[in-house]
């Protein structure tokens, strides 16, 4: 049987670079949108890059997990040449003028809540962490214990999080502490809002829609299930527009 072939579409060389930076030269890559069959066994795969305006890239890989409504994870087990090659094309080309009109990003303010205290600085865990690779750490990430789990929540490799909401250890106060961190990634959170037990739970709404990074469209959804208290919360803060509108007229249909 073939490899399977995954595509990850970028619609600008700025969207590749900034991936690449973050997520292939780390060696990983989470190709958003993509999906596997549900008896599909995680081994060799095929990921094939497509920048507007440029020739498909294709790159082997080793598939690490498949994240319903997310994506699906790949590891690349040596530097994958061909990306890097078009990378370089890519950082050679001259680029258009930014456009003055930004997508709404999701940042933000900060939140109104706690932000989670950092784990206790422990230096071997630092030390430990240092020496693994991306792959090494990725396989951490779904099979590590407490401490490592909250290390890699705060990890910069933002690839790392989604990975750590997959161990089967993880704890419902550990989900808390991922709700409220701003540094956590966008897809991330959205794995947090959708999952079918932590999406109804009222802390983690509630420590969602105080996120600064969390989607606006994520946000807004949550919002009725955010206890009445913290909405009146939300709706006097200097947050993001529409969620305080939304928040606003929560609590007035209450009346």
């Amino acid at each position: 049987m073939s490899a399977p072939r995954l595509v990850a579409e970028f619609t600008s060389a700025e969207d590749f670079l900034g991936v690449h930076q973050r997520e292939i030269l780390k060696g990983g890559l989470l190709i958003r949108g993509a999906s596997l069959p549900a008896a599909a066994a995680l081994g060799a795969c095929v990921v094939v890059v497509s920048v507007a305006g440029q020739a498909p890239v294709e790159a082997p890989a080793q598939l690490a997990a498949a994240i319903p409504g997310v994506g699906v994870a790949v590891m690349f087990p040596s530097p994958p040449g061909a990306l890097l090659a078009l990378a370089e094309r890519l950082r050679a080309a001259p680029q258009p003028a930014p456009s003055e009109v930004e997508e709404e990003s999701g940042a933000g303010p900060e939140p109104e809540g706690d932000v989670p205290p950092a784990p206790a600085h422990n230096p071997l865990m630092s030390a430990r962490l240092a020496a693994l690779s991306v792959t090494e750490k990725m396989q951490l990430a779904l099979s590590g214990d407490r401490e490592a789990r909250a290390y890699l929540l705060r990890d910069t490799n933002k690839v790392l999080h989604v990975y750590v909401l997959r161990n089967p250890r993880l704890g419902l106060d550990e989900v808390i502490y991922a709700a409220k961190l701003p540094s956590l990634s966008p897809e991330a959170l959205k794995v947090i809002a959708e999952h079918r037990e932590w999406g109804v739970n009222t802390t983690i709404c509630t420590a969602l829609a105080r996120n600064p990074r969390t989607p606006v469209p994520l946000v807004l959804k949550l919002l009725p299930r955010v206890p009445m208290q913290e909405l009146r919360v939300i709706a006097k803060g200097q947050g993001r527009a529409p969620i305080v509108q939304a928040a606003r007229k929560l609590v007035l249909n209450e009346h």
